[in-house]
């Protein structure tokens, strides 16, 4: 303490020593640095707020993501499950279920081939049947195949092969691969 009264005493004698014009400009310095030293400071507090603010910013992101991965993953949960209650629901027998709902439709399903033994997917049983439909209309096909798909079990279409007729250009001859899915056991 006794330091610092010393040294505010010699600048007070300091200053007495100094003329009017010279006090005015060591005030104006002193001003000018003291004004220099809180604009440098602002401008650490600027930059600080900034940084800062980018910081939130980029949390800010990376918690909609997080929340638009966990809607994601909700949805894909809700889908497997759905698909689960479908697989272990009762056994679609493919070949009548294709003959019912071709004829609930009006098309006659008079060629039907199983593709093979049914396959062990991995605890999954895919059965294959393949379907040709001659001289049909693109529209009755398409019912035909939602038809197939909206029906009890898991049945998809797998593949479909489509050949133009020359005789009547509105009509088509399709071949449909129709798979049924189930959980083995």
């Amino acid at each position: 303490m006794e330091r610092l009264r010393q040294l505010r005493a010699d600048l007070e004698a300091w200053a007495t020593r100094l003329s009017p014009r010279e006090r005015v400009l060591v005030t104006l310095a002193g001003v000018a640095a003291v004004l220099f030293v809180v604009f440098m400071i602002s401008l650490q507090l600027q930059a600080g707020v900034r940084a800062r603010e980018l910081r939130i910013g980029e949390k800010t992101r990376a918690l909609g993501q997080v929340g638009t991965m966990a809607a994601g993953y909700k949805r894909v949960q809700a889908e497997r499950a759905a698909l689960e209650a479908r697989l272990k629901g009762a056994h679609t027998p493919l070949m009548s279920h294709v003959s019912q709902t071709g004829s609930a439709l009006g098309i006659e399903v008079t060629d039907l081939r199983p593709v093979g033994a049914p396959v062990d997917l991995g605890g999954v049983t895919e059965e294959s049947v393949e379907v040709n439909l001659p001289r049909i209309d693109l529209v009755r096909l398409a019912r035909m195949l939602q038809g197939l798909e909206r029906g009890q079990g898991l049945v998809k279409v797998r593949r479909l092969r489509l050949s133009t007729r020359s005789d009547d250009p509105k009509l088509v001859d399709a071949t449909v691969v129709v798979a049924t899915y189930s959980i083995k056991g």
